[in-house]
């Protein structure tokens, strides 16, 4: 009677683990399932990346307050601008579909290339103009600067249209809209943030100061490709953040020259990806 129920539990656990097998789909390989409940894949983005900055009333007043004869010296600002810039991150998209049309889509991602940055445009000591960039980190009296990387954690619905052939009748595709939310932390910030507090209050670099994360919101539409053994989803996001990103109470922002005149500042990004599920 044991034996029996041994090979019973054997049995069913055999059927079981077929069944999960067939529900969980991986592109490019044997248990790729188009039908399956949970899709898991991978995702290239390319995101072009934009500061939506809020100046203080009185910035055309301001400069830096540098030596004059720095190069960072600026007497007053006679314009601020966002830079806009290119940056690149991977994801592992996890798809949960709950009907033929509807799914929730969760896409952790790393974002290895970012070249965000402020623009200051002055005049120098001598009366000319003068342009000086900045970055999220910079070292003492040096003009380059770079920015952190981050990690991503969008989340969000994703709603299909019905099935429709393409004009070589082979593949398939589905046309799609996606919205929801997405959570960034950038990578290395606190403890750069600490170390600098650490040094001489005089050789503390004025880079934007920015919170340690920040949430978004997000709203796109894609299409996804059908293949025999993966499916392709060439996809466009517009992102933005919910709030101010600057981080304006932090110490390292108190006597920022670089600081003092931004009020609120978003980030808006448009991203566009393949998504191979």
């Amino acid at each position: 009677m044991k034996k029996l129920a041994l090979y019973v539990l054997l049995f069913a656990g055999n059927c079981s683990l077929g069944v999960a097998q067939h529900r969980v789909s991986m592109p490019f390989s044997s248990s790729y399932d188009e039908n399956a409940w949970l899709s898991l894949g991978m995702q290239y983005n390319y995101i072009n990346s934009t500061y939506k900055i809020g100046l203080q009333k009185n910035w055309t007043n301001l400069g830096t307050n540098a030596p004059t004869n720095s190069d960072h010296y600026i007497a007053s600002f006679g314009a601020i601008e966002s830079v806009a810039s290119h940056g690149m991150s991977v994801g592992i998209p996890i798809e949960i579909r709950f009907t033929e049309h509807l799914s929730y889509i969760f896409q952790p991602s790393f974002v290895f290339i970012n070249h965000s940055s402020i623009q200051y445009t002055g005049a120098d000591a001598h009366g000319d103009s003068r342009t000086i960039v900045r970055y999220m980190r910079h070292v003492v009296d040096n003009l380059s600067g770079s920015n952190f990387n981050a990690f991503e954690f969008p989340f969000s619905l994703r709603f299909r249209s019905d099935e429709k052939l393409l004009k070589n009748r082979f593949n398939r595709y589905r046309g799609y809209v996606t919205a929801g939310a997405r959570y960034r932390r950038w990578t290395g910030l606190h403890s750069t943030y600490r170390d600098w507090l650490n040094g001489l209050p005089e050789n503390r670099p004025h880079a934007l100061i920015m919170k340690t994360g920040y949430l978004s919101w997000e709203a796109g539409l894609g299409l996804e490709i059908f293949f025999p053994f993966f499916r392709v989803s060439p996809e466009v996001k517009f992102i933005q953040s919910t709030g101010n990103v600057l981080q304006r109470e932090h110490l390292l922002a108190e006597k920022n020259a670089f600081m003092a005149p931004l009020s609120k500042t978003y980030i808006r990004n448009i991203q566009f990806s393949l998504i191979f599920q």
